[in-house]
């Protein structure tokens, strides 16, 4: 049988004398803050029950319409206008001219 390997409880850091006080400071914030992460579900298995609390992320709403959106809506749906009657018009193109004495 192979080994084991069991993984820790938790995850530490560990910082020495040479480490800037910058980045200590900025991993101690991120560390502490309580906003949560949003994680992929398989990515939390090692989680220990009762370390993390998990919460489903709900897609966000969509916005709601602006006045230019309703009104491009609208004029979506209206049907398209219709084509104005044939109404006979004069041509302007010159006709053979009718048989005759020319001028």
């Amino acid at each position: 049988m192979g080994r084991h390997i069991r993984r820790p409880s938790a995850w530490y850091a560990t910082a020495s004398t040479d480490t800037p006080v910058a980045l200590f400071t900025a991993v101690t914030r991120c560390v502490s803050d309580s906003a949560p992460l949003p994680r992929w579900r398989q990515e939390t298995f090692s989680y220990i029950k009762g370390m993390a609390q998990l919460t489903p992320i709900l897609p966000p709403k969509p916005p709601a319409p602006t006045p230019l959106d309703v009104q491009r809506d609208a004029a979506s749906r209206r049907p398209a206008a219709l084509p104005a009657p044939s109404i006979p018009r004069w041509s302007t193109t010159s006709r053979p001219a009718l048989p005759g004495p020319r001028r």
